[in-house]
């Protein structure tokens, strides 16, 4: 799973993530601000993208996390 920050300037730093998301059939998502992207990732710092990968320890959690991220509409 992807999720990206909405409010990433130049947007040429990650523009190109999406296309290679949708290319791969990956989902991915937004959230409003880098500034909560990078607490919710356990960082001090502001962060831009996050990649989630499935593991073991949080199967489940993941599994339930991919199906919403998969059932939100493409953004515009």
């Amino acid at each position: 799973i992807t999720v990206l920050a909405g409010d990433t300037e130049p947007i040429d730093v990650y523009c190109h993530i999406p296309i290679m998301c949708e290319d791969r059939s990956l989902p991915y998502a937004y959230v409003p601000s880098k500034s909560d992207l990078g607490a919710a990732a356990g960082s001090k710092r502001p962060t831009c993208v996050i990649l989630i990968k499935p593991h073991e320890e949080y199967r489940d959690t993941y599994a339930e996390c991919l199906e919403e991220v998969g059932a939100l509409p493409l953004p515009l």
